[in-house]
């Protein structure tokens, strides 16, 4: 089916979110948003207009096809490529892609000494300088380099000709967690070794600590320029009830019913039979399942609500039976007059309801980053309002110290993930 399933992505919502970013940092500080994974899966093509228009100063990604992607779509600020590419064997494809990077004026993170050599190298046959960061790993234990060896290749990338060291940043660990002594920790070295770097004479460009949890909670992250994901999007910690109230999300999952049937007391609906009806009832399907990122661990353990249609207005409704690779089961009993093509929220854009991306990753004892980068292929994004057809006029957006004036993005109308 066609178009079964929509995301509808808000962008006043994300305009919101941005806005309220920039009130706590102050106009002077860069904003850099991580738009890997397909925009923490509200889809790029909807997000990168509305960061363009907004002034946003640079994106974050993954990997290089992503950083590409950005690219392709009209994307000019700059780019953080957050991973490495270490992964890669084969040194031809290596250097391949090396080149593409410096062509696509992506700034690389460098794990190593070797990998900086190759770049710079790369860099000088094409008479050019790659533009790379250098990650500090003060306590995450993921990827980056511990503060001494991080030290060394510093001084090397700076050193080199064909290198520009476009900044250093680190990842705090913990910063959602209620005790922040260790965020805390972590910051305080960050800062003490980059302020050592400094006094030897340094030159280290923008330095970075801060994601959406420090931005919001450890004022004294915010350094240079802030790396927000969640928080852009409109989420809080799943673990919280305490949302703040400054975020609005931006994702809301809709479909339509494709079936209503009445079934006799006693008959099963689903595979394994899990669920079976107590009296006559009035059984229906959305077009959605797990292909499409809505959990199986759902099954007869959540809820959708049916729009206002008919002079009736949002009815909840129970998902009964095991939720298929492609078809959700809901009970509609209660639910008064329904009819195959009525509108249904899957996934509500309202924090406080039953089946808010918060409160399914409560739920499913997970996080928000996983409710929404799940949602599948399948779901077509959309824009509400489109940015060309929103009333918001355009703010002109000054300078930023350390980027610059904002440069246009080419339009994505009709565009989908």
């Amino acid at each position: 089916m066609i178009d079964a399933v929509f995301a509808e992505i808000r962008v006043d919502a994300i305009r919101r979110n941005l806005a309220a970013i920039r009130k706590r940092v102050g106009p002077k500080r860069a904003i850099c948003v991580a738009v890997k994974a397909n925009a923490y899966g509200h889809g790029l093509q909807q997000v990168l207009p509305v960061l363009a228009h907004d002034g946003i100063e640079q994106v974050a990604v993954a990997n290089l096809p992503e950083a590409l992607q950005a690219r392709q779509l009209g994307w000019q600020r700059p780019i953080l490529c957050l991973g490495p590419l270490s992964a890669i064997r084969d040194e031809r494809v290596v250097r391949e892609v090396v080149r593409e990077a410096i062509q696509g004026r992506v700034s690389f993170t460098i794990p190593s000494t070797d990998e900086l050599l190759l770049i710079g190298a790369e860099a000088l046959q094409l008479n050019r300088r790659a533009r790379v960061e250098i990650k500090v790993d003060t306590g995450m234990g993921r990827m980056g380099l511990l503060p001494q060896p991080a030290e060394e290749v510093v001084a090397e990338a700076i050193a080199h000709p064909g290198i520009i060291l476009d900044g250093v940043y680190t990842h705090f660990a913990s910063a959602d967690e209620s005790d922040l002594t260790f965020a805390r920790q972590q910051l305080s070295e960050f800062v003490r070794w980059t302020e050592r770097l400094r006094r030897n004479g340094l030159k280290l460009g923008t330095i970075h600590a801060a994601n959406s949890a420090a931005t919001f909670r450890l004022p004294g992250s915010h350094l240079d320029k802030v790396r927000c994901g969640l928080a852009v999007y409109g989420y809080c910690d799943s673990l919280s009830e305490n949302r703040s109230t400054e975020l609005a999300p931006t994702m809301r999952v809709v479909s339509r019913l494709t079936a209503v049937r009445k079934l006799p007391p006693g008959h099963a609906v689903g595979y394994g039979r899990t669920f079976t009806t107590q009296h006559e009832s009035l059984i229906g399907i959305v077009p959605i399942g797990y292909a499409d990122g809505y959990s199986r661990q759902l099954s007869n353990n959540a809820v959708m609500t049916l729009e206002p249609i008919r002079n009736q207005g949002c009815r909840t409704v129970p998902v009964v039976g095991r939720i298929s690779m492609d078809q959700t089961t809901v009970d509609l009993s209660e639910a008064g007059d329904v009819r195959v093509g009525d509108p249904v929220t899957i996934i509500d854009d309202d924090p406080q309801a039953p089946h808010s991306v918060e409160a399914l990753a409560r739920q499913l004892e997970t996080i928000p980053y996983e409710i929404t980068a799940l949602v599948g292929e399948r779901v077509r994004r959309v824009a509400i309002p489109e940015l060309a057809q929103s009333t918001v006029q355009r703010k002109p957006v000054a300078p930023n110290p350390i980027y610059g004036t904002p440069l246009p993005i080419r339009s994505t109308k009709n565009a989908t993930s």
